[in-house]
């Protein structure tokens, strides 16, 4: 009876010991091996083209900030030929990721949410762009959809959607 009291005690020791791991190892070459800045997603939130030139559309986009800071943030419009290099319609910089409309950004608006992650050092992030369209000509024009992340530390992330919407 001592013996099996004994053995039941030893393996239960054993398996104690066995499940209290240091992760930090493991932490720390996860954290390495994430880009410090990532844009995952990007598009229209329940609105569907063609659209007017008097139209305001909500573009969503999420991603992910590792060991950084966000910096500024801006988006661009193409023109989407069918052949050829498409040549910049407009473009908007904003100084931070959450900006009120004004002049300086042609009304347009952009609002951030971060959120840790379990990833350490990681935020992820959503966000809102509320854009006027009223710079691209009509015409039912297709336009391209540029959004360029940066880090404090001046890293960035790019996305673009290629035929985004179609101005009529």
């Amino acid at each position: 009876m001592k013996k099996i009291i004994f053995l039941s005690s030893a393996v239960i020791a054993l398996f104690f010991t066995s499940c209290t791991k240091n992760n930090d190892a493991v932490k720390e070459e996860l954290e390495k091996a994430l880009p410090t800045i990532e844009i995952t997603s990007l598009g229209l939130l329940q609105q569907v083209g063609p659209f007017a030139q008097s139209d305001v559309i909500q573009v969503t986009f999420g991603g992910a900030l590792t060991k950084a800071e966000p910096g500024v943030f801006d988006f661009a419009w193409y023109d989407a030929p069918a052949s050829g290099t498409p040549a910049r319609v407009d473009s908007v910089h904003f100084d931070s990721w959450n900006v009120a409309a004004s002049t300086a950004t042609g009304n347009n608006v952009i609002s951030t949410t971060f959120t840790p992650s379990t990833y350490p050092n990681t935020n992820t992030f959503s966000g809102n762009l509320l854009l006027k369209l009223t710079r691209l000509p009509a015409g039912s024009k297709s336009y391209t959809l540029r959004v360029y992340a940066k880090t404090a530390g001046n890293q960035r992330a790019t996305v673009s959607v290629t035929k985004f919407i179609t101005v009529k």
